[in-house]
């Protein structure tokens, strides 16, 4: 066999071995998170007022079907990744834009099915709203991805599977990670601050050299500890770590999939869309578990239900316009190499990211500290304005990036 006929036979490039191994990673990974998970369903701990579950049913139900999804993506992954490498893979062909009507009959179904567990005991509420939040989450998601992808005659089920995976099973985690830090050295710098105050000193040095106070009186030590911080000195932290830290690192690190596919030289197009697939991914996970700390308290209602559920598809469109937003400066950042460019994308999806935090926090603290009503209603609808403002951006950025596929180009390398 000549050398020409043997590259000639080579299907693949070492991102598809590296996609291979991830896919397969986090296909294990997913079994034992929810290996884990149902073995802490089962975990009680007895105390004074009585036996309390660790893990309550709602809640691990949402977890294992958390960990159903990453599972099912991982195996698209590595399913298609194996074609690829055995020279098998197909494009296939996007689904037709009438077929939104599908998002919209499913999701009102989600709704009608969840309206119907509202009537139930607790138990069954709980357990059926636990199942109904995934589509009630997943249906939006996809439907924004779905709009995203207009104007693209082929699909790519090997690429985009690998995105989804490596954003779910390697982006998210190192998030969370950097997040927990910060947050970490956040709490450090406060009760350093803290430390400085007389009253909060020989509090902490009581509490030191005399440990039961805790155990023996803990409703007078909060409230000494309560005296010693005012609502706006916590709302100012609050907004710092929420509004400030959080945003910049998950639009720093959320695009991590874009940066990867540098080797494929793909076009801004190209760009563009695997950012809105790291913004998707970010926001279907996000919103799975928040979600399920929400079922966590089992007296999760219908209304309640419903609002988590219509607030998701708002923080759903925020992640994936600005993982667009960064996916086509990073594209384009290719292209022309103007760092300048790229630097004001970050910063503008940042502040589109610390805006929608900030208003939101307001929209919880507001009604604690004004016994005005209608002033406490601002920040949602300050939120539904900027919900409006996304999704029109959204739009424009659509069939802006529609423009460029429709345009003559040279082919690129990012099929794969």
């Amino acid at each position: 066999m000549s050398l020409g006929q043997i590259a000639k036979e080579k299907y693949y490039d070492r991102i598809d071995i590296a996609q291979l191994a991830v896919s397969i990673l986090v296909f294990f990974l997913s079994l034992l998170f929810m290996g884990l998970v149902v073995v802490a369903g089962f975990g009680q701990v007895t105390t004074d007022y009585g036996t309390i579950v660790l893990v309550e049913t709602g809640r691990v139900i949402n977890l294992v079907l958390t960990g159903l999804v990453s599972l099912v993506t991982a195996s698209v992954s590595t399913v298609t990744t194996i074609q690829k490498i055995t020279g098998h893979a197909k494009d296939i062909k996007p689904a037709d834009d009438k077929e939104l009507i599908f998002f919209i009959v499913g999701l009102l179904l989600v709704f009608g099915l969840a309206a119907l567990a509202g009537l139930a005991s607790d138990q069954v509420r709980s357990s059926v709203l636990a199942v109904l939040a995934v589509p009630g989450i997943a249906i939006p998601v996809f439907w924004l991805l779905h709009i995203g992808r207009r104007g693209r005659r082929t699909a790519n089920p090997k690429r985009d599977s690998g995105i989804l995976t490596f954003s779910i099973g390697i982006s998210m985690p190192f998030i969370v990670l950097v997040e927990l830090l910060a947050v970490i050295l956040l709490l450090i710098v406060m009760v350093a601050g803290l430390l400085n105050q007389p009253q909060f000193r020989d509090l902490f040095t009581n509490l030191l050299n005399n440990p039961g106070l805790l155990q023996n009186d803990p409703t007078r030590l909060f409230s000494e500890f309560e005296g010693m911080f005012d609502l706006p000195n916590l709302t100012g932290w609050l907004l710092l770590a929420v509004a400030g830290i959080t945003p910049l690192l998950e639009e720093l690190f959320k695009t991590l999939g874009v940066w990867l596919l540098k080797v494929r030289n793909p076009s801004p197009a190209e760009s563009f869309w695997v950012g809105l697939l790291c913004g998707g991914a970010f926001a279907l996970f996000e919103g799975l578990l928040s979600m399920g700390s929400s079922l966590q308290l089992g007296e999760t209602g219908y209304l309640e239900w419903a609002g988590l559920i219509i607030g998701r598809f708002g923080g759903s469109l925020l992640h994936i316009l600005t993982g667009g937003i960064i996916g086509l400066a990073i594209g384009k950042f290719w292209q022309h190499h103007k760092f300048g460019s790229l630097l004001l994308a970050y910063i503008t999806v940042w502040l589109i990211h610390a805006s929608w935090n900030t208003l939101t926090i307001f929209g919880g603290v507001n009604p604690l500290v004004n016994e005005n009503q209608g002033q406490a209603v601002w920040p949602y609808i300050a939120l539904v304005l900027l919900f409006l403002g996304m999704l029109f951006w959204f739009l424009g950025l659509v069939n802006k990036v529609q423009k460029l596929i429709n345009l003559p180009t040279i082919a690129d390398g990012s099929e794969g």
